[in-house]
């Protein structure tokens, strides 16, 4: 932190020492960095697990801005594909989606959705059409494994693919400050206090405020 000096006419009654004051140092601590968007930093494609059976795959080539999961189709009976990473912060993850399958079953054979805790939750409607699509938000901790999943349950007759996009994840200083941020805040407060009054004039009575 620095200081600077003003004249009297411009100091708030909050500070009389500098142009820091409680609400400015605790607005600063519990305001953080927005979280991470696209497939970069914590969230790059080389920080991500990807577990494939049969012959599915995962197109990473349009990262940052989406990646593709593709399903099975070469008849090994049920798969999936698994798109996953921990969470580098807590906070929300949102992504949009759009699904298109050309199995003769269309999404009910072949299905998306994301993973948490290992956890499935479909999006795709298994009774829907064979082009989909949607926007889904969930709450991740620090640490939490989450991702996608494009899954199969037979392998044949057509393969199933879904791309991922516009895509926001917490970022590690997107997390909820802890206690030595807050300490810290604190410790600049104290000593803002302290200069405070040893810089007030001789004489000085702070400004009355005006009359209601």
């Amino acid at each position: 932190f620095f200081f600077k000096q003003k004249t009297a006419s411009e100091i708030r009654n909050c500070d009389w020492s500098s142009d820091v004051c409680s609400s400015d140092l605790f607005a600063l601590a519990a305001n953080p960095v927005q979280a991470q968007t696209g497939f970069t930093g914590p969230y790059a494609p080389t920080n991500w697990t990807q577990s494939v059976q049969g012959d599915g795959s995962i197109n990473t080539s349009g990262a940052p801005n989406s990646i593709t999961l593709y399903g099975s189709d070469d008849g090994s009976g049920p798969a999936n594909v698994d798109f996953t990473v921990p969470a580098s912060g807590a906070g929300t993850v949102k992504f949009d989606w759009a699904y298109t399958s050309y199995d003769l079953a269309a999404a009910e054979s072949d299905s998306f959705g994301y993973l948490l805790h290992g956890n499935f939750t479909k999006l795709s409607n298994d009774s829907g059409a064979s082009s989909q699509s949607g926007s889904t938000s969930f709450s991740v901790l620090a640490g939490d494994v989450f991702g996608f999943r494009q899954s199969s349950q037979d392998s044949i007759l057509g393969r199933a693919f879904t791309t991922i996009s516009n895509f926001n994840a917490p970022s590690p200083s997107a997390s909820v400050p802890g206690p030595l941020p807050l300490l810290g805040a604190s410790a600049a407060l104290g000593w803002s206090r302290r200069l405070r009054h040893r810089r007030r004039p001789p004489g000085y009575r702070p400004r009355p405020g005006p009359r209601r």
